[in-house]
């Protein structure tokens, strides 16, 4: 019997998730449900949904964490700190079909610092509002052990928008359709 009560808990607790699977109403990591609320990148019009748990990193933890000067111009991370949403401004105009040149570029610039990064799942698609987007992945290490990371390349009115998302690789699987979600709803108020 006790078997049975389980099951029918688990089955509950999986009706209750299908509720809850969009930026609107929240989607479950875990056995958390995690929120989200629409954010303005400072000094910007561009507008991005990110998780209500995640904080700025701090600058002490930035220094270590992403050592180089490149680092992305804001990052956000969970409070454990293993999953980071990162932002650039780029002050470039695009024309339709350059953010899959600027993807390439960023892969052959990946590889050729590290021939090791094989690259994965590169894409090309559109936000919610319509702008142009281009996507790789690849594994990489870092201070943890081995990392997920993703980039994306948006076509915005006047910039793009440089996102990186990184995770610890066994993170991966909880996170994918979330940053996913995240990236097709940035919207840039005109």
């Amino acid at each position: 019997m006790e078997g049975y009560d389980e099951q029918i808990l688990e089955a509950q607790r999986e009706m209750e998730r299908r509720n809850y699977t969009t930026l609107e109403t929240g989607i479950y990591v875990d056995d958390s449900l995690e929120t989200f609320s629409m954010h303005t990148l400072p000094d910007t019009r561009i507008h991005v949904y990110l998780p209500d748990s995640f904080v700025i990193l701090p600058e002490r933890v930035r220094a270590v964490k992403y050592p180089y000067r490149d680092s992305p111009d804001y990052i956000y991370t969970s409070l454990s700190g293993t999953v980071n949403l990162g932002f650039n401004l780029l002050p470039e105009v695009l024309k339709e079909g350059d953010t899959q040149v600027m993807s390439s570029q960023s892969q052959r610039g990946l590889t050729n610092l590290n021939p090791g990064i094989k690259i994965r799942n590169p894409g090309n698609g559109e936000t919610r509002q319509g702008n142009e987007m281009s996507w790789f992945e690849f594994k990489g290490n870092s201070l943890d052990g081995q990392s997920f990371n993703r980039m994306y390349f948006i076509r915005m009115h006047k910039i793009v928008l440089h996102g990186v998302f990184t995770c610890m690789a066994r993170e991966k699987d909880k996170w994918d359709r979330i940053v996913t979600q995240i990236f097709d709803a940035v919207e840039e108020e005109l």
